[in-house]
């Protein structure tokens, strides 16, 4: 279908910035029994697998791109192997019990790995999204990095973005519109772009960008 033809038309390997010529030293093999979306999967032990560092359209929600993201994943995933690291030092699993996760395949062309996470945030099918701006990831720079290319390539999610003017707290990992109901008390704001929010690791409040 056309999200598999989408999908196939992402970036290829040889330029991607998402391959690496070799897995983490704590990298494991194993087989997927199923992929859900573009950032959710299943191993045939039954575990499921939260790809880490981003966040993808929602299927339930018909959000533009979901069906593309989950074609990326699937078609490179689905009933076959790969291998699955960890964060250094940060957390393996998340509240639900799902084991959280770099998820690599080997490259299109048979040299080095593609690493998923990287690469549907460069073929736009996915934003860089880490709870607390992504602090904590090792490669949170090369995921900023891969969604500016996307952006400015006007790849997926990115396709129909035109800049806008929008507004963060001081702390804040999000960015809102200026009507948002969150900030209804909150003082000190922040003005930017939101291209510029998106540089910075921002992702759009849940609320008032639904």
């Amino acid at each position: 279908g056309p999200a598999a033809a989408a999908a196939a038309s992402a970036p290829s390997s040889g330029s991607s910035g998402a391959i690496h010529s070799s897995l983490p030293s704590d990298a494991e093999k194993h087989m997927v029994r199923n992929v859900y979306d573009g950032d959710t999967l299943t191993l045939i032990d039954e575990r499921r697998v939260r790809l880490l560092g981003i966040d993808t359209p929602e299927i339930k929600e018909q959000q533009p791109f979901a069906q593309e993201a989950k074609a990326y994943t699937k078609e490179r995933c689905h009933k076959r192997e790969i291998w699955i690291s960890y964060e250094p030092n940060g957390e393996k699993e998340d509240h639900y019990g799902r084991l959280l996760c770099f998820v690599w395949v080997p490259a299109d062309d048979g040299d080095g790995y593609l690493c998923i996470n990287e690469g549907i945030v460069e073929a736009g099918f996915a934003r860089a999204y880490h709870p607390g701006r992504g602090k904590q990831l090792h490669n949170w720079d090369k995921f900023i990095e891969l969604q500016s290319l996307a952006r400015k390539e006007n790849r997926g999610v990115w396709s129909d973005f035109e800049d806008f003017e929008v507004v963060k707290t001081a702390n804040g990992a999000a960015y809102h519109k200026r009507s948002c109901e969150h900030l209804a008390n909150v003082r000190n704001l922040t003005e930017m772009m939101a291209s510029e929010a998106t540089e910075k690791g921002l992702h759009p409040c849940r609320t008032c960008f639904g």
